[in-house]
């Protein structure tokens, strides 16, 4: 099996069918993050996804080979995520209007989905990050662009909000 690295070279050297590889081998695991920060919304997990592997084709000149392509990806999730999340606050909330509201499908995770209810954005990020993926804080500090630190005390006020 070839490594992301060897993947994503070929495809920069003019092989774009290897990215299709790439997609492959990451596809369930970003569906997988977006449904989880989404509370199960599968239409916008599935926008996560597709937004998030058109974001690393596009800028996949700029792929640092010192991160794994796996948490580079998944800081383009993260960032598409939040881009979403902007766009939405720019509308109406639907209690204002006449329209009917979404209610998410929860699915097999709605033990998950509601735990992290009270969290805001950034905290399910952390949070799912942390003890769903197994990311070590230092990764999660990478990925959101912050310090160590800032992290740790997030993500403790989290848990605190749980509690």
């Amino acid at each position: 099996m070839e490594s992301d690295e060897e993947l994503i070279r070929r495809t920069l050297a003019g092989g774009n069918h290897h990215y299709g590889v790439l997609i492959q081998r990451y596809a369930d695991y970003l569906f997988g993050l977006g449904m989880r920060l989404t509370a199960g919304n599968r239409e916008l997990a599935e926008d996560i996804s597709q937004q998030s592997f058109l974001k690393s084709y596009t800028y996949l000149k700029s792929f640092d080979a010192r991160k794994t392509y796996k948490h580079w990806l998944t800081g383009i999730a993260v960032n598409c995520f939040k881009d979403i999340r902007l766009k939405e606050q720019r509308y109406a909330p639907l209690d204002d209007t006449n329209e009917a509201s979404y209610s998410p499908r929860l699915e097999e995770n709605s033990d998950f989905f509601n735990l992290i209810q009270p969290l805001d954005d950034n905290e399910k990020i952390m949070f799912t990050l942390k003890y769903v993926y197994d990311y070590r804080t230092q990764e999660i500090a990478d990925v959101l662009g912050l310090k160590t630190g800032t992290v740790k005390s997030k993500i403790s006020r989290a848990l605190e909000k749980l509690k």
